[in-house]
């Protein structure tokens, strides 16, 4: 691979799955991929996912019935599997640092926090989190957000230590996920994998990242209550039945 070229480091999880998928719509090819996986494993949390449902939604919904090794071997012809329980295994090191890539997308397995003798390897890490920042950091945001009436926020940052304070080079804001569609699964992954490919192809075209000067003041959230949760999932389907019953309109 040539010096500047674009790394995918990607666990076996449905997340990269919507990723590789996304690259693939936007007919984007990577200089190499590193795919890692827990040893004897299958994907965490995705045995048995259904299709995804066919309702209408703000972004592609992506396939977990399309292998991942499939669409990431139509995105590069240098795909390299390890087998490691963590980004951090010494074998993934050395891979990313015989890459000598320009830049690296990163998927990983939810939890797991990328060392700093990863990140200090050269090439910016990009990693996209489901969360407007500065204001929603840390996990599951995207339910707080749906509980504040604020829709979803997808943040493509540069990785840093300090969790989810990087450099911001992309955010937007999403629609709240049409009812029936899993946010875990289908839509938390779509729309970071729709930017993240907006900002690949970008780097592709220029590049260069763009940097988004917000501040660091922000909140920290913590891995949302399941009775919270239960509370966002209602508060859509109340305003789905809101929108559909012309008694309510002004």
């Amino acid at each position: 691979m040539s010096d500047g070229g674009i790394l995918f480091l990607a666990a076996n999880t449905p997340r990269s799955q919507a990723y590789a998928q996304a690259f693939a719509a936007r007919g984007i090819t990577l200089d190499r991929v590193i795919q890692f996986d827990r040893p004897g494993a299958a994907q965490p949390g995705k045995a048995d996912l259904p299709s995804p449902p066919d309702i209408p939604a703000a972004v592609p919904l992506p396939d977990p019935h399309i292998p991942l090794l499939q669409s990431l071997n139509s995105l590069s012809r240098h795909v390299l599997r390890i087998e490691a329980e963590s980004v951090n295994d010494p074998a993934i090191l050395a891979a990313v640092e015989a890459a000598g890539a320009g830049l690296v997308i990163y998927s990983g397995y939810g939890g797991q926090l990328v060392s700093p003798e990863l990140l200090s390897l050269g090439p910016p890490f990009l990693h996209a989190h489901s969360g407007w920042l500065p204001d929603y950091r840390g996990s599951t945001t995207v339910y707080y957000s749906l509980l504040a009436g604020q829709g979803c926020g997808v943040s493509v940052i540069q990785m840093v230590p300090a969790i989810d304070q990087g450099p911001i080079v992309a955010r937007r804001q999403y629609p709240a996920p049409p009812v029936g569609v899993d946010i875990d699964y289908f839509y938390d992954s779509a729309i970071r994998a729709n930017l993240m490919a907006d900002v690949v192809a970008n780097w592709q075209r220029d590049g260069q990242l763009t940097r988004i000067d917000v501040g660091l003041d922000g909140v920290d959230y913590y891995v949302v209550h399941p009775l919270l949760k239960h509370l966002a999932l209602l508060g859509l389907e109340a305003g789905d039945a809101l929108d559909g019953d012309p008694g309510n309109a002004d």
